[in-house]
């Protein structure tokens, strides 16, 4: 009985959650409709901060800053939402925009990036496993059944294919985790040529600019690389987006 009790609390304590998030979420909504940026923006960080950390608060949350006039929030969180969501035109659209409007230059993706990020890690993943569950079926179906075993196996290229793919996708996404990426959150950031207080200034960093992680230290010192240039900068200038 006690086991019954202390279940159905828990069960209550989520719906009571799920039901408070809706209703911050409904109010954010409707400051952000009304023109209430600030508020917006505090709701919708009471979200993230309470544990509702979904693409939908972030490419909102983008909206918010972006209005209220933080383009470095703004640039931080459609990254964030493009994470999830790559090819999401809208998210896509405005973190374009956002990083023109801070005069930040955004990098031009190669051929090979851009086939790779038509799906996000989770829909990777989704798409290896269909390909190994496809590539099993296939192999015991050679296995059982002895007629047309040749064409059978012939079919077996296709679920290793989508998994040679796959892992060429995941393979991208793990370069956000080892080569992070991080937008400039202060002004007159400046890129050393090394890690070191007083090391020759290489080149000046725009607020919400988008760089990649090359290399850091135990120090706070990260090396970033930003339009082919690559300096040193104090985590303080910086916060890191990439999941």
């Amino acid at each position: 009985m006690k086991k019954l009790t202390s279940l159905a609390l828990v069960l209550l304590t989520v719906v009571l959650a799920s039901v408070a998030s809706e209703n911050t979420f409904s109010s954010a909504q409707a400051a952000y409709d009304d023109g209430r940026y600030a508020e917006a923006i505090m709701l919708y960080n009471k979200l993230l901060d309470d544990g509702v950390d979904n693409l939908e608060v972030h490419y909102n949350l983008a909206n918010a800053y972006f209005k209220d006039s933080d383009l470095a929030s703004a640039v931080w969180h459609y990254r964030k939402a493009w994470y999830d969501a790559p090819r999401d035109p809208d998210i896509r659209a405005n973190f374009h925009f956002a990083l023109n409007a801070a005069g930040a230059i955004e990098s031009q993706p190669s051929i090979t990036e851009k086939i790779v990020t038509t799906l996000s890690l989770s829909e990777w993943i989704m798409v290896a496993v269909g390909g190994y569950l496809l590539l099993t079926v296939l192999l015991a179906t050679a296995l059982l059944v002895k007629t047309d075993r040749r064409n059978t196996l012939k079919l077996c290229m296709i679920p290793i294919l989508l998994v040679l793919i796959s892992a060429a996708g995941w393979w991208h996404w793990n370069q956000h985790h080892l080569n992070q990426e991080w937008v400039v959150v202060q002004t007159e950031a400046t890129a050393l040529f090394g890690p070191v207080k007083g090391s020759t200034a290489h080149y000046k960093l725009p607020l919400a600019a988008l760089v990649r992680q090359r290399n850091a230290d135990s120090k706070g010192w990260v090396e970033v690389e930003y339009d082919g240039k690559r300096g040193w900068l104090q985590t303080r200038y910086i916060s890191r987006v990439s999941p």
